[in-house]
This record gives structure tokens, sequence and C-alpha cells, in this order.
């Protein structure tokens, strides 16, 4: 069953049923092995030589060329095996990078091909290109990435520029053979599953090389370390275990994984999410889960809007001690941090100047890797090298022009996931959305698990109207689908 057909059998059934894990051992092996390599290069990065590398390059480079094979032949096995790569690698940083560093080496080479691997794995199994080109987010994701490509010869760092954008490209058709192949619990389960080891492994790092397992974090006492794992920062981790935590949310509230294995496997998720001290992670987790279980019913959803408001409102007419408030989720102690969320209204500021400078085609894709690192006016001499605002991130690369389309398909999810519900495509929309208001999100410099799962909420077929009777016959084929139907048949109107 594909991922859609997934979704109209669980909206269909009235009793849990356990999931199908026919495919887990493979999976398990796989992100076991993967992992277990990785952590061997993780510890031997900083002092072992490219004759000691060498095997492991070979033979990863092998087995690497032989899942993009299997993958490209439509083996689900192998498309599953790819995507943990993928789920692993995006969001992991095997070495530290200070702000503005954009050398090439083998970090960035090992990306650069896994998205190049996905996207020939995405254009053998998606549907027909005349059967998805037409359609409104695949449309509004191919625009942005042209643009990002062509923004390139004007950007600061154009090979850079222009190996993010190429990414971009090579993620869309990825996502629409995702959909088409696997299943949403099949998904859900390599998700989960992959960064799972990812969390643990982060902590061995962290425990075992401080340096690489913690990052510095600006607060206005000062610098502070926090947990970040492999995943190069605090912030990164937190967005990750949202992410997790999302998912393991998907799989009990859809009958596919029962709470014995839920709960232990959340735990995991919630320690890693508070030792990385993400308030944005935190938060977006939370708003997400909550979302989708408010949206069961549209007069739950308005309730807790107006709820919202009213407290909104609450807390200015009664004048109640925000000073306190602050103060208490601020790190430093000081309530200023989080009303200028740690320095953020002072970038933002900054990052506004350029884009007035260059309103309508921005500076190029990923310039904020030059053009921000070259700034030292910011407290305490400060460097950065991103907006630390989705939206902002775009325009200072693109302009206005390149994203509109990204604006025309958020409001376009948003609408959907009022009046056209479907609990995979709202959480994780959500949990990006939420991130962007902090951090640069799923279009950053470059791209990462986020920007994956925000394309694939992006290019899934419409669910059923609120209140249309989802039943098998009526909605979603519950057989294999047709290649190319997943986008292209009528059901998805």
């Amino acid at each position: 069953m594909t991922m859609i057909s997934s979704f109209a059998q669980m909206a269909a059934s009235k009793r849990r049923v356990p999931p199908d894990a026919r495919y887990l051992p493979i999976l398990t092996t796989a992100v076991l092995a993967f992992a277990a390599m990785s952590a061997v290069a993780i510890q031997m990065s900083d002092r072992a030589s490219w004759v000691i590398f060498t095997p492991l390059i070979a033979i990863a480079l092998f087995v690497g060329l032989w899942i993009t094979y299997r993958a490209v032949s439509g083996s689900t096995t192998a498309i599953i095996t790819y995507l943990v790569l993928v789920v692993f690698i995006s969001d992991a940083q095997f070495r530290a990078r200070g702000a503005g560093e954009i050398g090439t080496d083998w970090q960035s080479l090992l990306k650069f091909g896994l998205w190049m691997g996905a996207g020939v794995i995405g254009i053998a199994n998606a549907p027909p290109l005349r059967s998805w080109i037409g359609r409104f987010g695949p449309a509004c994701w191919l625009a942005y990435a042209v643009m990002a490509m062509i923004s390139s010869a004007y950007a600061p760092a154009p090979v850079y520029s222009f190996g993010c954008a190429v990414a971009l490209l090579c993620l869309l058709p990825f996502s629409l053979a995702l959909i088409t192949k696997l299943s949403e619990s099949q998904f859900l389960w390599t998700l989960t599953i992959t960064l799972a080891v990812f969390l643990i492994i982060g902590w061995v790092v962290f425990y075992q090389n401080p340096r690489l397992g913690t990052s510095e974090f600006w607060t206005y006492s000062g610098m502070e370390l926090r947990m970040c794992g492999i995943a190069g920062q605090a912030n990164n981790l937190g967005s990750i275990c949202a992410k997790y935590l999302g998912a393991i949310f998907l799989l009990w509230y859809g009958g596919r994984c029962r709470p014995r294995l839920a709960v232990p496997l959340a735990v995991l998720g919630i320690i890693t999410l508070q030792a990385s001290d993400a308030r944005t992670g935190m938060i977006a987790a939370v708003v997400a889960i909550g979302a989708v279980i408010l949206a069961r019913s549209m007069k739950t959803l308005i309730g807790a809007s107006f709820a919202a408001i009213a407290g909104a409102v609450a807390v200015m007419v009664f004048s109640l001690r925000l000073d306190a408030l602050g103060g208490h989720f601020s790190r430093s102690g000081d309530p200023t941090e989080v009303f200028t969320l740690t320095g953020r209204i002072e970038i933002w500021q900054f990052v506004w100047e350029r884009i007035t400078e260059r309103p309508f085609f921005g500076w190029g894709y990923s310039a904020s890797k030059v053009l921000l690192p070259n700034y030292t006016g910011f407290q305490d001499n400060l460097m950065i090298d991103t907006a630390h605002n989705m939206l902002l991130q775009s325009l200072l690369s693109v302009g206005f022009v390149g994203t509109l389309p990204v604006l025309a398909v958020t409001f376009y999810l948003l609408y959907s996931m009022v009046f056209r519900p479907y609990p995979f495509r709202d959480l994780f929309f959500l949990v990006t959305i939420i991130s962007a208001i902090a951090d640069t999100s799923a279009l950053g410099t470059t791209p990462t698990m986020l920007t994956l799962l925000f394309i694939m909420a992006s290019v899934l077929p419409r669910a059923p109207t609120r209140g249309y009777s989802a039943t098998p016959a009526k909605v979603f084929s519950m057989g294999p689908m047709p290649r190319g139907a997943l986008i292209s048949g009528s059901a998805a109107e």
C-alpha cells in the first residue's frame, strides 16, 4: 500500500491494528550496521590518517552504489535502506565547522553524493513527469529549486550555492518516489528507528568526545555549552527530536505501535530534547502533536484557537508579570533574552536591511554563509551564518520572486490542515513552520531531513474533505497503486 492508501485505511478503521513489521529486521540491521561504521569514523576522525579510512571509504562506496542500483530498480527494501542513509546523514555533522565555513571536504562530498543518488532513485521510481509537473505542490517546489539554481550565478559562493540548489531539485522526485513506493507505516518506522539510533550515538559522542558532542550558544550571561550529539548544533538536535517524537506519536495514533514500545522510544526523545535545551524543538513537538489531536473536530479546533486568543488578550489586559515569566524560560535568568528571542531580533533587523538592498531576486541561494559571518556588529561579536528565520533566509537567498512558491505552498497546507486534515502531513508541516520562526528550518544553507518532510507534505495528494466518509471504495484504492496514480488519479483531485 502506498502512503496515501495507508491514510485511507487508518481513517476507515475503527479499531487499531498491529503494524506490518515484516521489513523491520532488515531495516534494523541496515541502521545498526551503518551506525557502527559511523561511530568508528567519528572516533577516528581527529587522529586517523587517510590510509586507515581508505578501506572504509571503498566498502561504503561499493555498498552505497549497490543499494542505489537496487533502489533504482524499484526494490522496496533498497529504497528503505537508502532512506536510512538519507535520514541519518542529512542531519549529521561528523565534524565541527565554524560559522561561514563552506569548503569542500569528505562530509560535503558525502552529502552531495547522497542527494544525487536520491535524485536518481526518485526519477526512476516517481510517477511520470507529465502526471505531477502540473500539480500545485510539486510545481511550486520545482519553481523554487530552479530559482535557487539560477541565483547561484550571482551568489557570493556560486559552487556551494549551486550544489545546495541541486540537492533541492533531487529531493523533489525522491519525495514523490517515497510516497509512491512506501506505505506511511514503512516511512514512519524507518524514520523512528533511524533517529533512535542517531540519538543513541549522539549520547555516546556527548560523553566520549565533548568537543564534538556539545556546541556553544550565546546568552545574555555569556556563552554556554549544550548537547548537540552528532547534529552539529543543539537547536538542530532539538529539531531532530521534534521529528522523532512526532513520528512515534503518529505510529501510536494510527495503531501501528503499542504503548509498551512507544513509551520507551518517546522517553529517549524527551530526555535528549531536554538535554539539548532547544526551546523551539519543545514547542514544535507539543504544538504539532496537540494540533493533530484537536484537528479531529472543527469545533475543538475553533475552540482551542479562541482559547489561545483569549489567553493572549488576558495577558495584555491584566498586565501579568511577563518579566517573571520571561525570567523563568530564560537560560540566563534575564527576561530580555526571551523577549528578544536570544538576540534574534537584532539578527533579523540586519538581515532585513540586506534584503531591502536586493528585494526581488536576493543575494543568491545560501548567500547567508558568506554575508552574515562577515558582519561583526552583533552583541558580543556574535558570529552567525543563517538568518535564524526561514522566511527571512529565503528572502535573503532568492528574494520575493523566489520565495513566492514557498509562501503559496505554506498557505495551501494551512488551508488543508483546517478543511482536509491528514495527521502525517499536518504534523510534519507544523514542526517545520514552528521551527521556521527561530531557525532556518527546511530552507537553511543545506537541505536536511526537515526539507524532505516539508516537500513530502507539499506533494501529497489532497486528503478527503472534513466530514466526508473516508471509505476505501469512495476515496483511495486499497490495493497496490498503479504507477503514476498517486498524483494523477482522480481520487487525488
